[in-house]
């Protein structure tokens, strides 16, 4: 058999990346990939990480309160995830074919299917990220509505977030991710301000919209979690206008605000609701949609429609299978109650911080494990130094000197987000409590 390296000398196998040290990675990185993405983020170089304990190429530990913005729901590199994966591996499963039957990935489809809202949305397509899972959507209530000539509009709010492709950054409601790109739906999209119930009864009224996309919670948007009123009244517009109610569950979902679905506090039953993030545990992207089957087959219902909605990977065996292992851990684990559980604790510090230190935190919300803490603008004269909020240098000097692995809301960077491992151990949660609050602390002294 040839080497590789006979042909490309600088060619770098598997064993040789795990051995990487801290230079040769990001020099590679850097040349090959996005360079100012991990420049300007202030990226480290973790080679190692279990449940929420990070590890650098130095040996430094770090704990977990991001998992990877949502991701690891389950902990980083959960034993029994990959265990089911490694089933499938070893029984040589047949794994892709996008017209093809395929057992895991029927058995993922059901599973989902009854864990959804009602367990009334059980049409499921496969994807490979929250984006894709919106595009899905799109297209979904698009074709469903093909018949509808008086449909021809999209309904989104203000500071939503749905993925950088074309149509979801066209969907989401900032425009600083929709800059620079012709060819964008923006014309077919308006957009109303999160929770504003008027604004919401005056454009469904209308008629012309063959949908309205909303997330239970805005995670990128800064933590707004959705009044009941709010979404309980577009649930009963979209029902009397014949609007679809997609619910971007792609932050939310997999027991994150300690309810396996978001929309299962406010009891709603959408008509299609995206998932990804915490499905897969962290091992191989998994998103997609459910929807309800009259809402389905109104698109992919007959022959002419039934191919419009295809792709390589649906169906791949191992993404299903990490699918089936994250549902089954998440539920036989109570992930949802330890979200409320510990969420509360979380919640309750940073209500206490915020008082404890008057004039740097604006105000505290979330739901469950999804906590945003949003800053008050920095004192005047400091601006330059320490940047428009206090969130900033907050965020800068919990992460440096207490090793936490945190971030902010792109969309909204006065909030600060916390988004741990449902798993995370309490002494893990509590020490990044504390050092939180030696954070805070930290600015408010600057503040003087």
């Amino acid at each position: 058999m040839a080497n590789v390296k006979d042909k490309y000398p600088e060619f770098y196998t598997v064993d040789d990346a795990i051995n990487f040290d801290e230079a040769t990675c990001k020099m590679i990185q850097e040349k090959y990939s996005n360079t100012l993405k991990v420049q300007l983020s202030g990226a480290h170089y973790f080679v190692k990480a279990e449940n929420a304990h990070l590890t650098e190429a130095n040996g430094k530990q770090w704990i977990d309160m991001l998992g990877a913005v949502g991701v690891m729901s389950v902990g980083n590199n959960n034993e029994f995830v990959w265990k089911q994966i490694e089933k499938v591996f070893n029984a040589r499963c047949y794994n892709m074919g996008a017209v093809s039957y395929h057992n895991i990935a029927a058995a993922f489809y059901s599973n989902i299917a009854r864990t959804t809202p009602g367990g009334a949305l059980t049409k499921v397509q496969m994807a490979t990220g929250g984006a894709e899972a919106l595009e899905g959507c799109i297209k979904l209530v698009k074709i469903a509505h093909r018949n509808n000539k008086n449909k021809t509009k999209i309904l989104s709010t203000i500071n939503a977030f749905h993925g950088k492709t074309a149509g979801a950054v066209s969907v989401g409601g900032k425009d600083t991710w929709q800059a620079y790109q012709g060819g964008l739906i923006l014309d077919q999209v308006t957009h109303i301000p999160y929770n504003d119930v008027a604004a919401l009864k005056k454009e469904l009224e209308t008629g012309q919209y063959q949908a309205f996309f909303m997330e239970p919670v805005q995670g990128e948007g800064g933590v707004n979690v959705a009044s009941e009123e709010f979404f309980k009244t577009a649930r009963d517009l979209c029902t009397k206008t014949n609007t679809y109610l997609v619910a971007d569950e792609v932050q939310t979902g997999c027991g994150r605000t300690g309810k396996m679905w978001a929309c299962q506090w406010f009891d709603i039953i959408p008509d299609v609701m995206s998932f990804a993030k915490g499905i897969s545990g962290g091992f191989i992207p998994l998103a997609g949609y459910c929807a309800k089957p009259e809402v389905h087959d109104a698109a992919y219902g007959t022959p002419e429609t039934a191919f419009h909605h295809t792709a390589t990977y649906q169906g791949c065996a191992y993404a299903a299978a990490s699918g089936i292992a994250a549902l089954q851990f998440i539920i036989e684990n109570d992930l949802p109650g330890m979200a409320n559980e510990k969420g509360k604790v979380i919640f309750d510090a940073m209500k206490a911080t915020k008082e404890k230190y008057p004039g740097i935190i604006k105000d505290v919300r979330g739901k469950g494990m999804i906590i945003g803490v949003e800053f008050e603008p920095t004192k005047p004269g400091l601006e330059d130094k320490y940047g428009a909020n206090w969130a900033t240098e907050c965020e800068r000097f919990f992460s440096e000197e207490f090793r936490i692995q945190v971030m902010h809301s792109f969309n909204n960077q006065k909030v600060f987000r916390w988004l741990p491992p449902l798993t995370a151990p309490m002494e893990d949660i509590e020490y990044a409590i504390k050092s939180f609050d030696a954070a805070v602390k930290h600015v408010y002294d600057l503040a003087k």
